[in-house]
């Protein structure tokens, strides 16, 4: 018996083809692999050969500017605080629990307030919100003045030193008194203060 006749793949030539067409994608992919590799180390600015003093292909890139974004420590102490009294009544326009850690204001916290807004904060928690952003959480206005020309000035930073909070503690809340002051300055009338500042 005669051997069948065999297509032309089972006799070799057209296993070789298969075969180059096969290392034939293996160097592609990897010539594309290698040339990647050279382009992120390049752009790096590492360069292929770091051995060579004078590589052309290294850029030299400067670190960006460190920007500030928040407030630094003596401006944050600067602002006025506050110790919560056992009614844990807050100055207006202020209600509601803490809104930068949502717990609820006990009597003998230590609050800060911002002047610009009069929003009250847990010491700790506006502290660390005003070192990262120098606007309130609430509203988002900046308690510190800018740096550069603002469309409308603010009166309060203009007419209160914020210097003149710098060490004062008040004990809000305990009494009704304070109620009597308040109305007392809506009708005109400045008194002075029944609360004695403390030193924190």
């Amino acid at each position: 018996m005669s051997e069948p006749n065999l297509p032309e793949s089972a006799t070799g030539v057209g296993l070789g083809y298969g075969i180059a067409i096969a290392v034939g994608i293996l160097v592609l992919i990897s010539t594309i692999m290698l040339a990647s590799y050279v382009c992120v180390r390049v752009k790096a600015g590492t360069g292929v050969d770091s051995t060579e003093p004078n590589h052309q292909a290294s850029v030299d890139h400067s670190p960006e500017p460190f920007v500030v974004v928040g407030l630094d420590k003596p401006t944050i102490d600067s602002y006025p605080k506050l110790i919560v009294g056992e009614s844990r009544r807050l100055p207006k326009p202020n209600n509601g629990p803490c809104s930068i850690c949502l717990s609820e204001y006990r009597p003998k916290d230590i609050i800060r307030w911002i002047p610009e807004c009069h929003h009250c904060f847990h010491v700790d928690c506006i502290d660390e919100w005003l070192r990262t952003s120098p606007t309130c959480p609430l509203c988002r206005n900046s308690p510190a003045p800018s740096a550069g020309p603002s469309p409308v000035a603010t009166p309060l930073l203009e007419l209160v030193p914020l210097a003149f909070y710098a060490s004062n503690v008040l004990d809000i809340g305990n009494s009704d008194e304070e109620d009597g002051n308040r109305a007392e300055k809506r009708n005109g009338h400045h008194s002075k203060p029944n609360y004695t500042p403390e030193q924190v």
